[in-house]
């Protein structure tokens, strides 16, 4: 570590013996804050050996935004650490901050806000791994589940031997042709979501559309009210749809939940899933949410019957925009959809501060060259279905024997030019056709071309504001960065033992 730079780390732990929550705070040298700052005159005992090799990849074009990992040791040569055996790491909150030696507290820059996976006790080192808060994220969305309670023919709990233990489903934005399960089956109840719908526009038995009644107003009246023989009624606030006969074959339904089209777009239904998973509107970058709408106003749809982690579901809506998501270092949830690197670069990186340089593409496919055929997928059939009744038409047979219908672009310059171009084949969550062909469009001017990708490295504290998403510009004289060439910043890596980190550049 360089002798005029600092680090500090704050580590929650529980203390069982008090019982509660401490916070030990370490630096890379003796540190004090001043009675006038927060915390106050809180001592940083000099145990850091080596402040976090930590490493953040945003998983672009990879359809999986992958959290930040790294590892923090502490010096424990006089066992002074060993006190803390017995304390609770695991889940708990940590921070580094780093700084010019001598800084005040409220100047220091937080370099990571994570959760501690655990601890390894070694001869004279203490080692802690560390994720950032997208591990907070890799658990089910829904947790809550059917109790089997119903006493038939009440009830919309489902029974010991159907439903119980089984988690209700979650519905957000539009989808097509999705299975509910169902909750009563004496009264031929189906739940599409665990809360309040805007509208079912159609249900189907085997493929063929029922007819719709009247919406319910309430459960009782669902409960004591039956519809007419082949057709259907919907209680919108308790996301359900009662059947007037019994079904020939699987139940299926087209539904939406949010009371607008813009609702629906990718940025509102990330908020969305992200307030149901225990985030606080104040830990969701609306600025963010309001930028991916206006970039992907695209009606979407995500439809969970199991228990899918909440970063899988937030995966499957950036989707909408070759997108990403992650946490900053202030533990705000971001996301974006990929762009091409525009506006002024929060810094630049010339030759005498560039450390090493490699260019490991020159394209966005799985093989660093440009895409030469897109295919992108849209309007997901939730039930693909390719046994149906007799009465269904040829087109709807055909569109249920699909997961998803597609719209294509070939590149022709790239496949003159690159003979081993690839294609990607990439999977949306994006309803309509047209939706689908803007985006394509989009698509194309960003990764049917010459697109470079880099791994720079540099110092530490020359490029503290090159966070991801962020705008970066490589000038050096080879690889046509002559007049210099902006990149976006999709991946980080931290070596602070040695004073390094090497971005990962898109541009």
């Amino acid at each position: 570590m360089s002798s005029d730079w600092m680090y500090l780390a704050e580590i929650d732990a529980w203390n069982p013996a008090t019982p509660g929550v401490e916070t030990l705070r370490f630096g890379s040298t003796g540190y004090v804050t001043t009675p006038s700052e927060t915390p106050a005159n809180a001592y940083y005992e000099p145990r850091i050996k080596q402040p976090a090799l930590y490493r953040f990849d945003a998983g672009v074009g990879k359809n999986t935004s992958r959290g930040g990992y790294g590892e923090l040791v502490l010096a424990n040569p006089d066992r002074g650490l060993d006190g803390y055996v017995n304390y609770g790491f695991d889940g708990r909150a940590l921070r580094l901050l780093a700084g010019p030696v001598g800084s005040a507290y409220s100047a220091l820059t937080v370099l990571l806000r994570g959760t501690c996976l655990g601890v390894t006790w070694e001869r004279s080192t203490v080692s802690i791994r560390i994720r950032d808060r997208q591990e907070e994220l890799n658990k089910p969305l829904q947790t809550t589940k059917y109790g089997g309670t119903n006493s038939l023919p009440a009830g919309i709990d489902g029974v010991a031997d159907d439903l119980k233990g089984r988690v209700k489903p979650l519905l957000y934005g539009t989808v097509l042709n999705v299975a509910p399960p169902c909750v009563n089956t004496s009264r031929l109840i189906y739940q599409l979501h665990d809360a309040a719908l805007q509208a079912v526009t159609a249900v189907y038995d085997n493929g063929v559309a029922l007819t719709a009644g009247a919406t319910y107003a309430d459960q009782a009246t669902m409960e004591a009210t039956a519809p007419s023989a082949g057709g259907y009624r919907v209680w919108l606030a308790g996301g359900m749809v009662r059947l007037g006969s019994s079904p020939a074959g699987p139940i299926t339904a087209d539904a939406s939940e949010g009371s607008s089209a813009a609702l629906r777009y990718p940025g509102s239904l990330l908020n969305r899933i992200a307030l149901k998973a225990g985030l606080t509107a104040g830990e969701i970058s609306s600025a963010d949410v309001s930028a991916l709408d206006t970039a992907c106003p695209y009606e979407c749809g995500v439809f969970l019957g199991d228990e899918t982690a909440t970063a899988t579901a937030l995966d499957t809506v950036l989707a909408a925009g070759y997108g990403f998501w992650y946490f900053d270092a202030a533990g705000i949830l971001r996301c974006n959809a990929l762009t091409a690197p525009t506006g002024a670069p929060v810094l630049t990186l010339e030759e005498y501060g560039i450390l090493e340089l490699d260019r490991t593409a020159s394209g966005s496919g799985d093989n660093g060259l440009p895409v030469k055929v897109l295919n992108l997928k849209y309007a997901r059939n939730g039930s693909v279905q390719t046994s149906v009744a007799g009465a269904v038409t040829a087109a709807r047979r055909e569109w249920l024997k699909l997961e998803y219908r597609t719209v294509t672009v070939t590149d022709s310059a790239v496949a003159t030019k690159h003979l081993l171009a690839p294609t990607l084949d990439w999977e949306t969550p994006i309803v309509s056709a047209a939706n689908a062909a803007t985006e394509l469009t989009r698509l194309q001017g960003l990764i049917c071309v010459r697109r470079d990708t880099l791994r720079v490295t540099t110092r530490i504290p020359d490029a503290l504001a090159a966070t991801i998403g962020t705008v970066v510009r490589v000038k050096v004289p080879r690889l046509g960065y002559d007049a210099g060439r902006d990149f976006r910043v999709i991946g980080i890596e931290q070596d602070a033992i040695r004073d390094r980190i090497t971005l990962t550049l898109w541009g």
